[in-house]
């Protein structure tokens, strides 16, 4: 049996499962299994399952891994991990699963003229919603000049997050705290605020897919009745506590462009810009406290 009709065997057993990305599914867990990347599994392929116990010791690795899937566990949490802009992200059904979205909100940042500062101090950055602590952990990895404080609601996320500091050798760099949103920090402490809140309206929380609904927890991702709850308290506070001329960076529903636009304007940010991601939804916010 050569790779690729192990390949098929099992994304024709997650597609009648309804599993989405049958094939993607599939790769990964091989890869994970044989302990190479998705696409390297391919290399020497006959020579990886050139025999039968071979064969057979793959299969009884995969098939625990594979019941899960059927069942509708995310892969990400099957695996235990996620790539995020280079760094290995632990993450289980404590926190949000990181995903492609996110990167474009750490770039969006990364790209940003928050880094220089008139005084010459060090930039000053709020993650809220830390969830993983991809989000400060990227930036702590790209911009050592700077200091980063990364807040949740949750202490079971918090300490995914400082698993994943751990990780990935950045201990230190970044200030955990259990905080709702930015309730207690001081007027004009930080230059700039990132967050990929809540976002989801609790009716449409109801209706996700299951791999979603029943897996990843109902904090990150129900809002409240409009969705937009969160997201209106978060750009309000951040009026204060950003300095003049900080940054607000936001990710949202595809749907609700127009409806952050509105808040942002109405809480009056000046250089209000929508993004979108690549499937070319509005995606990310980027508003100036003037």
């Amino acid at each position: 049996m050569e790779i690729t009709q192990l390949v098929e065997s099992f994304e024709f057993r997650f597609a009648v499962s309804g599993v989405e990305n049958a094939r993607r599914v599939t790769e990964e867990l091989l890869a994970h299994v044989l302990e190479c990347k998705p696409l390297e599994i391919y290399t020497g392929a006959a020579n990886i399952v050139n025999s039968t116990a071979r064969k057979f010791e793959i299969i009884r690795k995969l098939e625990p891994l594979a019941e899960r899937i059927e069942q509708g566990e995310p892969v990400q949490y099957v695996l235990g991990q996620v790539d995020f802009w280079g760094l290995q992200i632990e993450c289980d059904p404590r926190a949000l699963i990181p995903r492609p979205e996110t990167e474009l909100l750490v770039e969006e940042v990364l790209t940003s003229n928050i880094w220089t500062q008139p005084d010459e101090r060090p930039a000053v950055v709020i993650d809220v919603g830390t969830g993983t602590g991809c989000i400060a952990l990227t930036l702590a990895r790209q911009r050592a000049d700077a200091a980063f404080k990364a807040v949740d609601i949750s202490t079971d996320a918090l300490d995914l997050a400082r698993a994943n500091e751990r990780l990935n050798g950045l201990n230190g760099r970044v200030e955990w705290l259990q905080n709702d949103l930015l309730e207690g920090f001081k007027p004009e402490s930080a230059d700039a605020v990132v967050a990929n809140l809540p976002y989801i309206a609790t009716n449409d929380w109801m209706n996700l897919s299951p791999a979603v609904r029943d897996y990843e927890p109902q904090l990150a991702l129900d809002s409240g009745p409009t969705g937009m709850e969160l997201i209106r308290r978060l750009a309000q506070s951040a009026r204060e506590v950003l300095v003049p001329g900080g940054m607000l960076f936001l990710e949202f529903g595809y749907d609700q462009g127009a409806l952050v636009y509105e808040c942002l304007e109405r809480l009056g940010y000046a250089e209000i810009e929508i993004k979108h991601d690549l499937a070319d939804h509005e995606r990310i916010a980027i508003a100036v406290n003037p």
